[in-house]
């Protein structure tokens, strides 16, 4: 690093320029996007169990009520039968 750029190729003698590539960038949407993207298309594909257990866990980590609702939703359309445990009645 502390030598002097080289102006020629040692070997043949040819001039020698520089070429700088831009550094890679990701971009990644809001860090709730992936779970959301993911419960989708687990619905899409009919794994609702899948889908369902993994917006219960995103929703106990997150607070997030829609995803309580809709992890209900997808356990009962996995066969789930939670009247069984309602202990109300």
């Amino acid at each position: 690093m502390t030598e002097s750029a080289l102006a020629a190729c040692p070997r043949c003698k040819n001039v020698i320029s520089r070429v700088l590539f831009a550094p890679t960038v990701v971009i990644r949407g809001r860090p709730s996007a992936e779970p959301d993207r993911k419960i989708k298309e687990y619905e899409k594909e009919g794994k609702w169990s899948h889908a369902a257990e993994l917006a219960d866990k995103e929703a106990e980590k997150t607070k997030r009520e829609d995803l309580k609702t809709r992890a209900l939703e997808d356990y009962k359309k996995a066969g789930y039968n939670f009247d069984k445990y309602d202990t109300d009645t």
